[in-house]
């Protein structure tokens, strides 16, 4: 049974963009234009920093999703909560042309595929953002 629900997962990940491709095609729509762009996609940063070279450090949330679950025995009840999420981070210059831009995505992977890097999940971002894996 949990070979087919990882088998499963794997499946639907495919066709999700992986976490690399959403940042190269998020950074050749963005990168280089100015960052009233994003605002316009994404509406506005939950953050804004100046930083002393006089760029601006935005960081855009553009979703999280947190899971509860609760198991119960005769002894009481314990629970644990994943949030997955995805963040996009963006450097624009002093006059606001977008220099820079990475993204933040967990997917809630867990266990020994999660520390090796395997996110049976597939990419939030991608998924959020309905991103196909290019073939």
């Amino acid at each position: 049974m949990r070979v087919l629900v990882i088998l499963t997962g794997l499946a639907l990940a495919g066709c999700a963009a992986s976490r690399q491709e959403v940042v190269a095609r998020l950074g050749d729509q963005y990168v280089g234009k100015n960052v009233d762009a994003l605002v316009v996609k994404f509406g506005a940063p939950v953050s804004a920093i100046k930083l002393s070279t006089g760029e601006m450090a935005y960081v855009w949330q553009v979703t999280a999703v947190t899971s509860i679950a609760v198991d119960s025995d005769r002894y009481g009840s314990n629970g644990t909560a994943k949030t997955n999420y995805c963040k996009i981070n963006v450097v624009a210059s002093p006059v606001g042309i977008v220099t820079q831009l990475t993204t933040e995505d967990r997917s809630g992977t867990g266990g020994l595929l999660g520390l090796a890097g395997v996110d049976i999940y597939g990419s939030i971002c991608a998924r959020h953002l309905e991103m196909k894996r290019e073939t």
